[in-house]
């Protein structure tokens, strides 16, 4: 069995955690286009599929709920997406495909509702590779490709701020590749600039973010701590979701060294324990990586087939940072009524090589499980944002 790590190290994921030596930055994409936007404001986009949810009780009942995108945020979200493309070879080339597309539609689209949308495409390592490292096969050039990477994300973060931005605060959101990214960004371009002052928070799940035990910053980051409480800002979230019942093998875990840890915050309870989860599911089953993705099971006994693309069931699933031989991870567990008919079927396990990776928890669908949460994170801190920067404060 293959390490969290190790499988997302094709990705590059864990060179993306560490500063890699710089010769001749290659040439990045021109973000003066819309053309490399995969979501910006005024432009027809992958932001604007639709997103409407079936609210699905524990008596079975149904309610269909509308998204309603907010007409004017005063916060901007900027997100870079995991790794999804398809595209052959180690990099993805120009283009939106529908591998971004449905990165944004599953993850990120639905924070309209709370700021306005910046979605760089970049020309990732790819979903392409991560297949190969599962059969043994290695490609060369990683270290190149991983600078292509960084300097069109780099230059989307400065077209957004020289030309977007405008002093407003804004939420980093990033998911595995995208989060490691966004990691390197904040360190080497935001950190102890002014521009730290406008980052309302960043939410990187599916990676790592380490402190020293016992502690919320100073490891990966120098001065951006953990978020324990609702209206914090300037602060990261930062979690890996697992079924509480599939939890890693301690043989496969890395040795923690210098005497840092993995950090876990909760979103449905900042401040620790245990919480319910708001989340936001793809009805069909689709996830990120549909390659990886494994059959979608019934909602409920009886099976129900839903007309709308997203299903939510309010009250059902509840979540906990743990902290033990089985490492740092959010555990997910269903916890429905005595009557409830909801199966809690979850579609986030990884399917390769012929079995589930448990090693990948519920990786594909970490940002679907608590979308609602964070909406209610990010709505508090825009709040708490608004407040410190009013006149007179």
């Amino acid at each position: 069995m293959r390490s969290l790590s190790s499988i997302l190290g094709f990705a590059a994921l864990v060179l993306l955690l560490a500063p890699a030596a710089r010769a001749q930055a290659p040439a990045p994409l021109d973000y003066a286009d819309d053309a490399n936007w995969v979501c910006r404001p005024g432009k027809a986009d992958a932001c604007r599929d639709d997103l409407t949810a079936t609210v699905l009780a524990a008596d079975g009942s149904r309610r269909r709920e509308t998204f309603v995108a907010a007409r004017a945020p005063s916060i901007d979200c900027f997100y870079v997406y995991p790794t999804v493309s398809n595209a052959p070879g180690l990099s993805a080339g120009p283009g939106v495909t529908q591998d971004e597309r449905r990165a944004v539609r599953q993850q990120f689209a639905r924070f309209a509702s709370v700021c306005r949308l910046y979605a760089p495409f970049y020309r990732q390592i790819t979903a392409t590779s991560m297949k190969a490292g599962y059969r043994g096969e290695r490609f060369s050039g990683m270290a190149q490709a991983r600078e292509l990477v960084e300097a069109d994300v780099e230059a989307a973060w400065r077209s957004y701020l020289a030309h977007d931005n405008h002093g407003r605060g804004v939420v980093l959101i990033g998911h595995s590749q995208g989060s490691g990214i966004l990691q390197d960004l904040i360190r080497r371009r935001i950190e102890g600039t002014p521009v730290q002052r406008r980052m309302v928070s960043a939410i990187l799940p599916g990676s790592w973010v380490l402190a020293p035990a016992g502690q919320d910053v100073g490891g990966t980051f120098k001065s951006v701590p953990a978020c324990r409480r609702p209206g914090q800002i300037g602060c990261v979230i930062i979690f890996n979701a697992y079924r509480h019942d599939r939890l890693v093998d301690p043989k496969v875990l890395p040795a923690s060294k210098d005497g840092l840890e993995p950090l876990c915050t909760n979103p449905a309870a900042l401040a620790g324990g245990h919480g319910m989860l708001k989340p936001y599911l793809s009805a069909t089953g689709e996830t990120i990586i549909p390659d990886f993705t494994a059959p979608m099971g019934a909602w409920t006994h009886p099976p129900t087939d839903f007309k709308t693309p997203f299903v939510s069931e309010p009250g059902l699933f509840e979540a906990w940072c743990g902290h033990d031989e089985h490492g740092v991870y959010l555990a997910v567990r269903a916890a429905p009524g005595p009557a409830d008919r909801r199966t809690g079927a979850l579609v986030g396990d990884w399917i390769a090589g012929g079995g589930t990776d448990v090693t990948m928890g519920l990786h594909l669908i970490d940002l679907n499980l608590v979308q609602g949460n964070l909406i209610d994170i990010i709505r508090a801190q825009s709040a708490a944002y608004a407040t410190r920067t009013a006149p007179g404060s």
